[in-house]
């Protein structure tokens, strides 16, 4: 999908990193037109050799306030099922297959759908005015679907009931004390602090970064049993790929490498 294309996001690619801003005003509010173009967007990035890194964030004052609910009001069990498979497996399945780094940039307010675009990420960035809440429970009179998942993966059971059951938002301060996100920045320095860690990333091997980013879930539901061997095929590939020679020669020769991808 060109550039131009997209109605409800904008999608930018510079010095390899591809930046895909939801930009649905007012509130940058979720549907199934916005789920199809971030879908499309997630896609060309992953196949645009340029790009080594991936960042989402939102335009305005908040990432995103979540679902629209005017979108989802004539909804009957089944649309919802439709739509909630849409948004939430294709979209998690789309972002664990990617072969490159996601990074969530947030500030102001995430809002249910819009913690999960940003939790299924492989790190966050929050500015210090943002915060994150699931309001379904008290406003919606229905459970938060994928949220369960991963708040009780990130903070533990009981901390995440309290906010499920609640609603109230958490600041980025709570959220980084409990390791909710990755780190919290001023808000005046999240763009900048963003695409700093992007481009560090960025600067590595494309193929350690793929290998490293598969490792990671794939030992997130692994008995530990299974870890060692993990552990030891992806080594030992990498050991032996083009990158994995390049490093050594690089790093033994004091020169920066140049990376391949093989």
């Amino acid at each position: 999908m060109p550039e131009s294309s997209y109605e409800t996001l904008r999608y930018e690619v510079n010095s390899g990193i591809a930046e895909i801003i939801l930009d649905r005003p007012p509130l940058n509010l979720i549907d199934r037109d916005s789920t199809l173009e971030y879908h499309a967007a997630l896609k060309i990035a992953d196949a645009d050799s340029d790009v080594r890194v991936i960042i989402i964030s939102g335009a305005g004052k908040g990432l995103s306030g979540g679902v629209d609910l005017k979108y989802l009001e004539k909804f009957e069990s089944e649309d919802m099922r439709d739509f909630l498979h849409l948004f939430y497996v294709e979209t998690l399945q789309i972002i664990r297959g990617l072969n490159k780094p996601i990074i969530a940039a947030v500030h102001g307010y995430a809002r249910e759908g819009a913690c999960t675009l940003a939790f299924a990420c492989d790190m966050i960035i929050a500015a210090d005015d943002a915060d994150f809440g699931y309001p379904g429970v008290p406003n919606l009179a229905g459970p938060p679907g994928m949220h369960v998942w991963f708040l009780q993966r990130l903070i533990g059971r009981m901390r995440a009931a309290e906010l499920i059951f609640t609603g109230e938002p958490i600041t980025a301060k709570e959220a980084e004390r409990l390791g909710l996100i990755t780190r919290m920045v001023p808000a005046a320095k999240l763009k900048q602090e963003v695409r700093a860690l992007a481009a560090k990333i960025g600067s590595m091997s494309p193929l350690a970064l793929k290998r490293t980013r598969d490792l990671l879930y794939q030992m997130e539901d692994m008995d530990f049993v299974d870890v060692p061997e993990a552990a030891l095929s992806a080594l030992a590939d990498a050991f032996d790929s083009e990158d994995g020679r390049e490093a050594r020669r690089a790093f033994i020769e004091k020169r920066k490498a140049i990376w391949s991808g093989k």
